[in-house]
């Protein structure tokens, strides 16, 4: 789903046409500078984004997962079937925009004009309050009013597909064993030039010419290390004329610790990475960035894919005989399972729904398959069965998640539990035996205050004054005898039983506050993952609804997939195990093709498949099917390797093609799905983020290892006030933890977007992202304007190029090198110069001392270059 971003003009909201003033007043630049940004901010407002695939796959799965069920749980006893009280039925779209006698229940866009809203809101004014009897939570009401802002998608109905009858799906048929096609144009003898140049003769396409070695050189940057090149590095390139050049740019990016902090982040997309739990208070978890480094990790050794599956699906089982070398990396990895959202409140509360979270993330990363609808009927578009998913249901309830705590951390009732020690059993078994003795002790001490000592005596005594008084009035009473002078003793007594009840509580509030917070000792090493439980296959809920048990359903994979094989679960285990081992099997068609064709996304900036979760019938076909089973043969081939895919597509000669237009190409394929050219595009927020911070010297690539979270003792969030609050000043924090460090390593949360991230279309946390979306909105070139980040970044930049050299044509010259990796024009040396003497010039005497003039025209001009679409968009 698409998320709302708050545009943010320093640490406000910009309001239209008011903030965009209120933005030139406050700004000091020249009058230069305003309408050159202005001019750049005016070509980004007539770009649209049109609907595609990916969005109406997120818009299914969202229905399905959250608007459904409650239309069935909810509300279709008295809105469906026989029964339709007041001529209101909620079983399709156009019974609700129809509506009933008081007319339409929706208007898609409008959720304030919606009746269905207003009746869920439970506002005074509604018409009628739905249900009647109680409200929906307020998590269902917002996500009715998304559902309905967002144009109220419901999937087309289908029966559930007969596999027996219906031919396959292209995706659950066996990977096949192609060849790429012959050339006879002899353009090219690589493979994926040959599939793709297929395309182009059957379409009557024509190929573009290669990009320049300049771009290309930039391209591959961004591509894998996600930065852009050094001077030095573009001179040293464009110096090497040997044919090997390319191949050997290729060879040292991969090798770059660079490149898994780049490649590392599309697979944090993928698993829904976040520092945070996403209950009510939205609690930290600072073990968290062990399975950040463990991914990037990862894609720097080129771990074998399948290992890479099997160790984020069941590392704690691997680890137990594994050498002793990769424990803690294993039990690390189960990161991607125990990162499931959570929900409520309490320990384990709406378990189904982290449940669901995990089978949807597992689904949609690995299979492609959207299942998290099958929780509640029948998939009503791809073969996938209540039966499948509750089989899958039982894998993940056989297993022990993390808990990260809640608010009642504060009385130490729910403190953290269930995180895994990254210490062997046998060294940590004997220290939580320790700990938990002292927690146990500690626990026998707040109890005995109740019952003994001094305290609990004086409060037993004033009770039995207290019911002898009462005794006494009561008698008094019965005889017509004045009671107020026992009255008054009963008020005072009270009075000291209350006094010394405080007391009590006090001291055990004392003791409380030193429970441990961690079924674990605080000094042992040990991570947010997950370790086998209670092995149990588990029912099916009717409706969705746990309180409704069904059959039950042995733990396995869908069975339209499995080959007519069931997994061999040992006894007692819960078998995430051969789930991770049945996923890489040959057997399986989906993993392999799901995988390379992430890599082509990350690539060319869509995927052969356009919606790389969804490979069902509602996703999109692919482009070029018999291309996606050879890559995926080869990857497989290649030992599951992801660099060696990178060395395959990128010494394609379509990888290498120029992204200029070509008229007579785009009327017959105006999207580039054939891939005549390269598709020019937006930088990322991430890279983006971090090449203006390369650019002006301020980034920080070391890595900084945890976040700087308050020490346990002092969390006190909760679902009024959850995190990042500061307990201190209680006042909110948009943005915690400013870093210099790569955007890969800063904090982001479930329940609060980064504000930089959000802005620029950073991933969804809260779910598994397999495209984000790329908005060119006005609010995004007001915040390279305005934010004091933003200037902070144009004057490091500056002063960058002023102690470069004194020379105004030497350092617009290393400006453009550092900027856009290329030699300035002419043309563009003589322009600069001439900016920076005029805004010096236009500067009032008063205004700024002399000294000061240079500096400021320079921080001017070094914004001018940070703020272009030369520097945004990757060719």
């Amino acid at each position: 789903m698409s998320t709302c971003k708050k545009p943010f003009f320093g640490d406000k909201a910009i309001d239209g046409t008011n903030g965009l003033i209120t933005m030139i007043v406050r700004c000091k630049f020249s009058i230069s500078i305003v309408a050159i940004l202005l001019m750049q901010w005016g070509t980004h407002t007539v770009d649209a984004i049109e609907p595609d695939h990916a969005v109406l796959d997120e818009q299914y799965a969202f229905f399905e997962a959250k608007i459904r069920p409650v239309l069935v749980n909810t509300c279709f006893r008295c809105h469906g079937g026989e029964e339709v009280n007041n001529g209101l039925r909620v079983d399709s779209r156009g019974a609700l925009l129809e509506g009933g006698i008081y007319g339409a229940a929706i208007v898609p866009g409008d959720p304030d004009a919606s009746l269905l809203i207003e009746a869920i809101r439970h506002n005074e004014a509604a018409h009628v309050k739905m249900p009647p009897d109680e409200k929906l939570p307020d998590h269902v009401v917002r996500d009715f009013e998304v559902w309905v802002k967002e144009g109220a998608i419901w999937p087309t109905e289908a029966a559930s597909p007969d596999i027996t009858q219906a031919e396959p799906h292209w995706s659950f048929t066996s990977v096949k064993a192609v060849e790429p096609p012959v050339d006879l144009t002899g353009w090219s003898d690589h493979p994926i030039d040959r599939f793709v140049r297929a395309q182009w003769h059957e379409h009557g396409l024509r190929p573009n010419q290669p990009a320049d070695k300049r771009t290309l050189m930039r391209r591959v940057y961004y591509d894998l290390v996600g930065l852009p090149p050094t001077p030095e590095e573009v001179k040293a390139f464009m110096a090497d004329t040997t044919p090997h050049a390319f191949a050997q740019l290729v060879e040292r990016l991969l090798a770059s610790p660079r490149y898994g902090e780049r490649w590392g982040r599309h697979w944090m997309d993928v698993a829904r990475y976040a520092d945070t739990g996403g209950d009510n208070a939205d609690y930290p978890i600072p073990e968290a960035h062990l399975y950040r480094d463990y991914i990037i990790d990862s894609f720097n050794a080129d771990k074998p894919y399948n290992q890479f599956v099997h160790e984020q699906l069941a590392g704690d089982i691997l680890a137990k005989t594994a050498p002793p070398q990769q424990y803690t990396e294993q039990i690390i990895a189960t990161g991607f399972i125990a990162l499931s959202r959570r929900f409520g409140t309490a320990p384990y509360q709406l378990n189904h729904l982290i449940l669901e979270d995990t089978i949807d993330t597992t689904g949609r990363a690995f299979l492609g398959l959207t299942m998290r609808c099958a929780r509640c009927h029948d998939h009503k578009f791809d073969p996938i069965t209540m039966e499948d998913y509750y089989a899958m249901y039982g894998i993940f309830a056989s297993t022990t998640y993390p808990y990260a705590g809640s608010e009642e951390f504060q009385s130490g009732r729910k403190p953290r539990m269930n995180f895994v020690p990254l210490l062997p059993p046998d060294q940590a078994q004997p220290q939580i035996a320790a700990h938990q003795e002292q927690l146990n002790q500690r626990q026998k001490e707040i109890d005995q205050l109740e019952h003994e000592g001094e305290l609990a005596e004086k409060r037993n005594s004033l009770n039995q004054q207290i019911e002898t008084l009462r005794e006494q009035i009561n008698t008094l009473k019965s005889d017509g005898g004045d009671t107020k002078d026992f009255e008054a003793q009963i008020l005072a007594l009270t009075e000291q039983h209350n006094g010394v009840t405080k007391q009590i509580n006090d001291q055990k509030g004392e003791l409380k506050q030193k429970l441990p917070r961690s079924d674990l000792p605080a000094d042992m090493p040990q991570a947010y993952a997950v370790v086998d439980g209670q092995a149990t296959d588990a029912h099916i809920h009717r409706r969705g609804d746990p309180a409704q048990s069904g059959k039950k359903i042995r733990r396995d994979v869908p069975k339209f997939l499995n080959g007519g094989i069931t997994l061999d679960i040992p006894e007692g285990q819960s078998g995430r195990l051969q789930l991770a081992q049945w996923l890489t099997s040959p057997e399986n068609p989906l993993t392999a093709r799901v995988m390379v064709n992430r890599i082509w996304q990350f690539h060319f900036g869509k995927g052969i498949v356009s919606t790389p979760s969804n490979f069902g019938r509602t996703g999109s076909k692919p482009t070029h099917p018999l291309l996606l089973d050879y890559l995926a043969a080869r990857f497989i081939e290649s030992g599951w390797s992801v660099k060696a895919m990178h060395r395959l597509i990128l010494s394609s000669k379509t990888f290498q093609l120029a992204s200029d237009h070509d008229a007579q190409n785009a009327a017959v394929d105006p999207s580039n799905d054939y891939y005549w050219r390269f598709d020019r595009r937006r930088l990322e927020a991430e890279a983006l983020r971090d090449a203006v911070m390369s650019i002006s010297g301020l980034l920080d690539i070391s890595r900084p290892g945890a976040h700087p979270f308050p020490p346990i003792e002092k969390w006190f969030w909760s679902q009024h006030v959850p995190f990042p609050y500061d307990n201190v000043t209680g006042r909110f924090i948009p943005t915690p933890y400013p870093s210099n460090h790569r955007t890969v390593y800063l904090m982001t949360q479930r329940l609060q977007y980064h504000p930089f991230l959000g802005l620029f279309d950073g991933p969804d946390t809260n779910t598994t992202t397999g495209v984000r979306t790329s908005s060119t909105v006005p609010q995004q070139s007001l915040f390279l304007m305005n934010n004091p980040w933003a200037h902070e970044q144009a004057q490091a930049f500056a002063r960058r190029l002023m102690a470069y050299s004194h020379d105004p044509v030497e350092r617009i010259n290393r400006a453009y090198l550092l900027a856009y990796s290329r030699e300035v024009t002419a043309e563009e040396r003589q322009r600069g110069v001439a900016y920076i003497k005029r805004v010096v010039e236009n500067f009032n005497v008063d205004e700024l001392p002399p000294e000061q003039r240079e500096t400021e025209a320079w921080n001017s001009y070094a914004q001018v270059l940070l703020r272009s679409n030369e520097l945004l968009y990757i060719d």
